[in-house]
């Protein structure tokens, strides 16, 4: 469906879907244990690497990831999406290779949330690189580019059965997306800016799902950063975007403890009444010790540090902690490929070791209910 600039102008100006606090259950499907909490790994780089002979296991034993990740109480997949991605330092999610991967997480019966990245590589707080396609449209283009982008891509999706249930418009877009055009974000006009385009991906969220049931995320980086976070949504919240969940960053390393971080779920949850997931999160089970660090780097670090996120999460006021995704928990190279110079920081932060092998962070996808009336309710 192409969209011509006025029409999609007046939708944007128009469209305000009349939608409130959507609660954690509305995004889960009934045959899911524990469905009020999602429980997701980030697995965009599975087919890539299992390509690449990589094999895992559980207790010694080939397994296939995705049933060794649901048998363990995952319940969601997260996969990033690139416009024309080269194929360099990772940067594989092209169309047909998410769809392929879409289709196999369907397949195994989980939730899938599609991160847009609006580029085609690596999207970041540092990295907002324009898709090299769209060099030169107008803003007003760009707007129309992004609502037809959108829109195809989700079409593709739904015609080859594999609908995701949430939808990143954008990917850790505290400094803007598309640069120069949004952002990064120095004044209000690039805000403004920003928002027409996030708008415009929203809106074809919407127009894309007659049901209405995929819930779009807007996400930042500096998840345990309250005044970045009150910043950024005070700003959404100005120009009425409509979205329903916020998704967080948060790996818990320089001074972004996870005190920090579920003081500002709290803050978060109280001010814009929406849920709240942690859609980025990661922890060594190897390596040298980094500033702020709250467990030791060993396999039993990281599965405490798992757990006492989940358990920060859950406690966020009025249930609004919806779940959290584990970023590349698949990411061992072994001999096998070649990935961008920083993937030995990934591969130390896997739930796999070097050999394949499933470390113990993997229970705690397993929720233990039992102890969320034990944790101390936040201020």
């Amino acid at each position: 469906m192409k969209l011509p600039i006025l029409l999609l102008a007046l939708m944007l100006g128009v469209l305000q879907l009349a939608i409130g606090a959507v609660s954690p259950t509305d995004i889960t499907d009934a045959n899911h244990t524990d469905s009020n909490f999602v429980r997701g790994a980030d697995l965009s780089m599975l087919e890539y690497i299992e390509g690449h002979g990589v094999h895992y296991l559980e207790n010694g034993q080939y397994k296939d990831a995705l049933t060794i990740f649901k048998d363990h109480g995952c319940n969601a997949v997260r996969l990033r999406l690139f416009v024309r991605p080269d194929g360099s330092d990772g940067q594989v999610n092209s169309l047909p290779y998410t769809l392929a991967l879409a289709k196999r997480v369907k397949h195994a019966g989980l939730l899938l949330l599609l991160d847009f990245h609006y580029s085609d590589g690596w999207a970041d707080p540092t990295h907002q690189n324009m898709p090299k396609e769209w060099n030169g449209l107008s803003h007003r283009q760009l707007v129309e580019r992004v609502f037809n982008y959108t829109h195809d891509t989700l079409l593709a999706f739904a015609n080859e059965g594999c609908s995701p249930d949430l939808v990143q418009v954008g990917n850790e877009i505290k400094n803007g997306m598309m640069w120069p055009d949004g952002g990064p974000l120095k004044d209000d006009a690039k805000f403004d800016a920003l928002l027409d385009l996030v708008k415009a991906g929203i809106c074809a969220v919407r127009n894309s799902d007659p049901t209405d049931k995929i819930k779009v995320i807007i996400h930042v980086d500096q998840g345990a950063n309250q005044g970045v976070c009150k910043w950024f949504f005070d700003n959404c919240q100005k120009r009425n975007l409509d979205f329903d969940m916020i998704g967080l960053s948060y790996y818990p390393f320089g001074n972004d403890s996870l005190d920090d971080l579920a003081c500002n779920l709290t803050f978060l949850s109280k001010t814009y009444s929406k849920p709240i997931m942690v859609v980025e999160t990661g922890y060594n089970a190897t390596g040298r010790a980094q500033r702020g660090a709250q467990y030791s780097f060993t396999p039993e670090g990281q599965k405490a540090y798992l757990q006492e996120l989940v358990r920060v999460i859950q406690s966020t006021p009025n249930g609004r902690g919806a779940g959290f995704f584990y970023w590349a928990p698949e990411w061992i190279m072994g001999e096998k490929w070649e990935g961008p110079k920083w993937s030995h920081t990934w591969e130390e932060r896997a739930l796999f070791d070097h050999s394949g092998n499933m470390l113990p962070a993997m229970e705690a996808y397993h929720i233990d209910r039992s102890l969320q009336g034990e944790i101390q309710k936040l201020k």
